[in-house]
């Protein structure tokens, strides 16, 4: 190993923006997915769906904000657990979370695929793109030139996601302008309202708490600003207030546009296009809809090639951050002798994402965003209640002064020395342990696959211990 090749630092190099659309890429892509698939599932009742998912979001988000101001370095909620509660514990939060960013490659280059497609049936009246096992092939392709991209720098990619975040809020910002007026002025609101009391039987209780594990799609990503901690200026005050820009306009922009979608259009009209679902909408705006649904065709392709990005770069730093603290094989904590990037985990992680793409290239294209859904959202919510439990564990353990705090604590004395008992965490370690029930109660192939997964993390986890000893 070459003298540079062996360094373990990143370079700061991330500003408060840069750190927002980081954060802002990886989850407001998720409602260019997400929108059509709880509508297909829930109906009327979507827009509750995702406001009931936002509870965990909010909070865990709140969270990331204390812990990575706190401890700016790479890893996350890996290494939070590993501070909080021990190796094994912070493996455990690791591998889910890569399990999580590596399901985000494969789930974002597909969704970058479907619209993709709506603007090729455009130009060249062919859909080829959404016919297997093309939508496959393309998606691979997409992810082979991430690779290169994130190999040169973070700097770039960082860059790259600026550029999209960007007019991605200009384009939710249309949809809100010309779709909320027409919704209230044609009754669409009061519509909706009474379709509420339908719940329970449209939709059914099954279906409306399965859309409600799905609808946590649009809100996994909060973690990306954490993974970059260790390539952030100033990341005291950064990062909350990145975090906090972050959530407010997810949960914002998702509610609203899915109230949208479940008022300008019947709620099958949007389910039944779920590869392309924002497209569809756009095409119900009055004035600028025919015009408007070739930009979101466009801006879907962008935005979720975007938050594939992310995945890439939040996998090859939490791998990065485990083998830097010989959770992995020391391998993984390389870094290029030129461009300073951990190359090793950026390559191998976007290949198991192609992989996986691969395997399943012969399933329809709602059957495949779901089962990869389910796989996201199982890895990621086991990460968000290591860094709920964290958040409460490492105000003891570490009662050093924070740049930022969750809100409401409360104040006890132990052994002569004060500490603030964060009341929050309880609720978001709840709210995560109930999605995540519901996933594992609902999704067969999503429990299966993730608990495979995470028994295949646990024998290799105690492999590399024994090899440590040895």
């Amino acid at each position: 190993m070459g003298k540079d090749e062996s360094r373990v630092t990143l370079r700061r190099v991330i500003g408060t923006y840069s750190a927002f659309s980081m954060g802002y890429a990886d989850i407001g892509a998720d409602i260019y997915i997400a929108i059509g698939l709880i509508a297909f599932y829930a109906g009327s009742a979507a827009p509750l769906a995702f406001l009931f998912a936002s509870i965990t979001y909010i909070i865990t988000g709140l969270c990331y904000a204390e812990l990575a101001s706190t401890y700016p370095v790479a890893g996350g909620a890996q290494f939070f657990s590993m501070r909080a509660f021990g190796n094994f514990h912070g493996f455990l939060a690791g591998w889910g979370l890569m399990l999580d960013y590596t399901i985000n490659i494969a789930l974002f280059s597909l969704a970058s695929v479907g619209y993709l497609s709506y603007l090729v049936q455009i130009l060249f009246g062919t859909n080829i793109l959404l016919q297997s096992p093309y939508y496959g092939f393309m998606a691979i392709i997409m992810i082979l030139g991430l690779i290169m991209l994130n190999i040169i720098g973070i700097k770039w990619s960082s860059r790259f996601n600026v550029i999209f975040v960007t007019l991605d809020l200009a384009t939710v910002a249309l949809f809100l302008i010309f779709g909320l007026p027409t919704v209230i002025a044609n009754g669409g609101v009061e519509r909706w309202i009474a379709d509420l009391g339908k719940i329970g039987s449209s939709p059914g209780w099954n279906s409306f708490m399965y859309a409600t594990s799905l609808a946590m799609v649009s809100y996994i990503g909060i973690e990306s600003i954490s993974q970059a901690a260790e390539e952030t200026k100033k990341p005291t005050k950064i990062i909350p207030k990145a975090t906090k820009w972050t959530i407010v306009s997810i949960v914002v922009a998702t509610v609203l546009v899915s109230l949208l979608s479940v008022t300008l259009l019947p709620p099958s009209v949007v389910g039944g296009a779920s590869q392309s679902p924002l497209t569809t909408l756009a095409k119900a705006l009055p004035f600028i809809g025919g015009l408007l649904a070739i930009w979101v065709g466009f801006m879907g392709f962008a935005i979720c090639y975007v938050s594939t990005n992310t995945g890439v770069i939040g996998v090859s730093r939490v791998t990065f951050s485990m083998g830097r603290l010989r959770l992995f094989p020391s391998s993984f904590a390389r870094l290029h002798n030129k461009y300073y990037t951990p190359y090793i985990t950026i390559t191998l992680f976007s290949l198991i994402a192609c992989l996986l793409i691969l395997i399943n290239t012969g399933l329809k294209g709602i059957d495949l965003l779901s089962l990869i859904a389910s796989l996201y959202n199982f890895g990621a919510l086991i990460s968000y209640m290591y860094v709920n439990l964290s958040t409460i564990a490492l105000r003891f353990k570490d009662n050093s002064e924070r740049a930022w705090k969750v809100p409401l604590n409360i104040t006890i004395r132990r052994g002569g020395k004060k500490y603030f008992l964060p009341i929050l965490p309880f609720f978001g370690f709840v709210s995560c342990l109930f999605v995540w029930l519901i996933i594992v109660g609902t999704h067969e192939a999503g429990r299966l696959l993730g608990s495979l997964w995470f028994l295949i993390g646990i024998i290799m986890y105690f492999i590399q211990k024994k090899r440590r000893k040895e």
